[in-house]
This record gives C-alpha cells, structure tokens and sequence, in this order.
C-alpha cells in the first residue's frame, strides 16, 4: 500500500515540511517566539488560576463544571502543543524524539474536540436554563454535568487516536540529517478525509448547534420581553411577586452572555486555520508563496491565542470571578485594578449562577 507522508500543520496546527521547509528570516523566528512564549506564560498562569479558583473555591455547579474542563482542555494544549511547536519553529530539525512527536500531534487534537464537545454542552444548557428552566431542573446538576464532561473526554480522545497512531519523525525530503514530526497516512484520501472530518467535528457541527440554541434562546427572550410590555397598566402596578425569579432570570443572561463570548472567540480564533487547512486540501493551486506562509504562521498564532483568552473573559464579564481574585490574590487584584475592581453589590453577577467566592461543600 503507498504511504503518504501529510505534514501535520497542513491539516491543522503544528509545524513540519509544509512550513518549515522555507526558512523563517531570524527577525520572523525572534517574534514568533516572543510572541508563542507569552501565550505560554499567559495561558498556564490563567487557566492554571481559574482551576485553582474553582477548585479550591468554588461551587460544584453546572456552569462551572463546564468552565474548569475548558480551563483544563486549554491548559493540555497549551502544555502539550505550543513548546513543542515553538521548539521546531526556533530549531529547523525536530529533536524531540518519536514519542514527543506522538503525543504533541495527539494533543492537539484531544484538547481541540473536548473544547468544542464542552462549549457545545454549556450552550444547551444555557437553552435549557433560559427556555425550560422549570422541567430541566432535575437533571440540569453538577452530577449530570461531570458525567457529561467524562463522555466529553472520552469521546475525544476515542475520536483523536488516528492522531497518536500515524504520525512518525522522519528525514526531510531533499535535507539530509533535518527530521520532521509528519502524519504518515495509509493513502493519498485519508488527507482529505481527515482533513475534513476535523474540520466538520471541531467547528462546523458544534459551531451550527450553538448558532441554533442561540437563536432560540433569542427568540424565547424576544418574545418574553414583548409579552411583559403588553401586559395591563394595573396588573405592572401591581407589587413585583417574582422579583426572585427576575433576579434569577437576569443572572441566567449574565452567564448567557459569558458563554456566548467563549464561543464567539473561539470561532473567531480558529476559523482562519481551518479556512487555510481546507483551501490546501482541496485546492490544487494552493499558493504557496512566502506571503501564504506568513498567512498560515498568524493562523496558528491565532488558534494558539484562543487557549489564553478565557481567564480574561471570566475577569472582565463576570463579577463573581472578579470578587473571589480580589479576596484570594489581593497582588493580582494591585496589578490589575483596571479589570478586577472590587463592587459590592447585592445581586453580585457570576459564571456558575452561585458565588464562586464561598468553599464548596464536597
């Protein structure tokens, strides 16, 4: 059977022939590398924060539950991927080992599909919480949702294990003595299948049910808000009976809206790599120019970032987050003053529908 050798960058995300085979100028490798390193530090140290936060902190809620296996799924690519990435990108031959060159490619994937398995599962709940708060309460629990985030995993990395077994180092084709970490695929379709199928599995299967649950939560609100102004003039004179449930309901949104930013930067971050992995499967006059190759280094850049932008996310959208930094990390809280401004306030917004900010009874 032909063996065809597949550079892993040219599905997705790491680097091998199909980048490295034109030679980064030296000002180009020095800014990747400031660049990927400060991804480094900022995503550990964040992700690192938020599980510590949660953990040692917070509730066992549903949202939450969701949020720390985001944290943790950005924390594994962020470990696993990008040094081994930049290593290859500052040294032209890898020098990782076959076993590294294995699992850096596996873990690009495993994460990547428990990302959007998870971000895909917040949003139903969000549907669910919004549009059925009432019927989905016995089954919408922090129970639930660990056994749900177990599947998660397990189905990622069940899903990701062509990505473990196929790939090889290998002697560059043309440069003796330079190694690359390549897919090695059985035949010439399996590169457009599994191009395909990753691109289908990670963004547009998940992207087109959260668009669905978005609109609907959309439409139930837009059609709860005109049945509240159509309502008589004596009956809205009337003492407010459900302000708990109004409370309630408008916390609900405020954790709505910090899904929806999740996602909406998550597509933004990785649509341009997978627009790029598509054109160079399935376009024979891919061009590829010294320009493309620039195009292709900001695209992994930029799905690179998306694993170091949630904290930001929690610290700026969600007062609840913000409270328990300021009374746990009174430094960062000095740091930052621009973001975690310390509010009092008797309806205090969070993530997870409860207080992050009290010890969780476990």
């Amino acid at each position: 059977m032909e063996t065809v050798t597949e550079n892993i960058s040219s599905i997705l995300m790491t680097t091998g022939n199909d980048t490295k085979s034109q030679q980064l100028p030296m000002e180009a490798v020095v800014l990747v590398s400031s660049v990927w390193s400060l991804i480094i530090v900022t995503g550990a140290i964040g992700n690192g924060l938020v599980l510590y936060i949660l953990f040692r902190f917070g509730e066992r809620s549903v949202t939450n539950v969701y949020v720390i296996n985001l944290a943790f799924a950005d924390l594994m690519f962020i470990i696993f991927v990008v040094p081994a990435t930049l290593i290859h990108i500052v040294i032209p031959t890898w020098i990782l080992g076959d076993a590294v060159c294995k699992l850096s490619t596996y873990m690009i994937y495993v994460p990547l599909h428990a990302t959007c398995l998870t971000l895909s599962a917040m949003t139903i709940d969000r549907y669910h919480a919004i549009v059925n708060p009432i019927r989905s309460m016995n089954w919408r629990s922090a129970k639930v949702s660990s056994f749900i985030s177990l599947g998660v995993w397990a189905v990622s990395i069940s899903i990701s294990l062509p990505f473990f077994l196929f790939p090889r180092v290998i002697e560059r084709a043309g440069n003796e003595g330079i190694l690359d970490c390549n897919v090695m695929w059985p035949s010439p379709e399996w590169i457009k299948a599994t191009t395909l199928a990753v691109v289908m599995t990670t963004f547009f299967i998940p992207m087109t049910a959260i668009t669905i649950c978005y609109g609907c939560i959309l439409q139930h609100l837009w059609k709860g808000n005109k049945m509240k102004r159509a309502k008589p003039e004596n009956e809205a004179a009337l003492p407010i009976k459900d302000d708990k449930h109004e409370r309630q309901l408008r916390r609900k949104k405020r954790v709505t809206r910090m899904v929806a930013i999740v996602v909406f930067l998550f597509a933004l971050c990785w649509f341009p790599i997978h627009l790029i992995a598509l054109w160079l499967q399935f376009d024979p006059n891919f061009p590829r120019t010294d320009a493309m190759h620039y195009v292709k280094l900001f695209g992994h850049t930029l799905s690179y970032a998306n694993s170091c932008v949630n904290p930001f996310v929690y610290a700026f959208v969600n007062e609840g987050f913000k409270q328990a930094i300021i009374k746990r990390s009174p430094l960062i809280t000095k740091l930052c003053k621009c973001v975690l401004k310390e509010k009092q306030k008797k309806d205090n917004g969070n993530m997870i529908d409860k207080s992050v900010g009290t010890r969780p009874n476990i």
